[in-house]
């Protein structure tokens, strides 16, 4: 509980700052994050009979946020290098080893780690060059937050007395009312939020604030039962223990994985 306490009080302040001001801290965050993420996914992958070519995937996942940031994320072929790169190397290398099984395996790990941790985390540098961007940022990070803590708080006061199923066999303990009640916070939340702090900076109805706040509540569930799938199916418990009781960097992050990049091309179309 001491270890928890601790990391909060010095994590949050200093997570929210960065995502707020953005520019070079951003870039070192983001790139700390990613080289430990996919640090934890390739030792989970490991753990489960997979094995990736972790020196490419740390090459191209660290590649994809430095192209974004010191490009400017004006040229989207060069986002897409790393990636393409990254494929055409594992392939070849794969073709010169003469090696036929378990290739498809091999290389499918290592793309989907990179993808993952690095594509989708990458989105917050992307994020922060549109109006409002660190507002954004901070926000998405509150509302995913707000969508854990009381879908956990509903669940344990009311879970399985209305619905007596579990949400998903991926994560038994999970109930719909939990589900329900960050859902509804969510967007009570996003609501607040842009009336006081306008994040969206226009002129929009209610109702498009409120699914808004709907969708991220969704798409937060989804990116963690997303990282529950993999921990059930590499057979382990947390993705690290770099922080103490809280888990590794994904067990916190698997939610921003998934919200900021659907925000992001939300706020583009609209």
């Amino acid at each position: 509980m001491l270890n928890r306490i601790l990391v909060a009080l010095v994590g949050i302040p200093l997570l929210m700052t960065m995502l707020l001001k953005g520019g070079f801290l951003l870039l070192l965050f983001v790139n700390f994050v990613i080289l430990v993420g996919l640090f934890e996914f390739y030792k989970m992958a490991e753990i489960g009979g997979k094995k990736a070519d972790v020196n490419l995937g740390y090459f191209a996942g660290l590649a994809i946020p430095n192209i974004i940031y010191f490009s400017n994320a004006n040229d989207t072929t060069l986002i897409l290098m790393p990636l393409t790169m990254l494929t055409i190397i594992l392939i070849g290398k794969k073709v010169l080893q003469n090696k036929v099984e378990n290739s498809s395996r091999d290389i499918g790990i290592t793309v989907l780690g990179v993808v993952y941790v690095s594509g989708l985390f990458s989105h917050l540098l992307l994020m922060n060059y549109l109006p409002n961007g660190g507002k954004w940022l901070l926000s998405i990070q509150i509302l995913v937050w707000v969508c854990d803590s009381f879908a956990y708080f509903v669940g344990m006061g009311i879970g399985r007395k209305i619905f007596k199923r579990g949400f998903s066999s991926i994560s038994p303990k999970k109930s719909i009312e939990g589900s329900i009640g960050g859902t509804v916070f969510t967007m009570l939340t996003i609501y607040l939020i842009n009336k006081y702090f306008n994040i969206f900076g226009a002129d929009v109805s209610t109702v498009m604030v409120l699914l808004v706040g709907f969708l991220i509540s969704i798409v937060a569930q989804i990116g963690d039962l997303g990282e529950s799938m993999f921990k059930r199916e590499f057979k382990v418990k947390d993705s690290g223990r770099l922080l103490g009781e809280h888990g590794g960097i994904l067990d916190r992050f698997d939610s921003m994985l998934f919200v900021v990049p659907t925000v992001y091309y939300l706020l583009k179309l609209i």
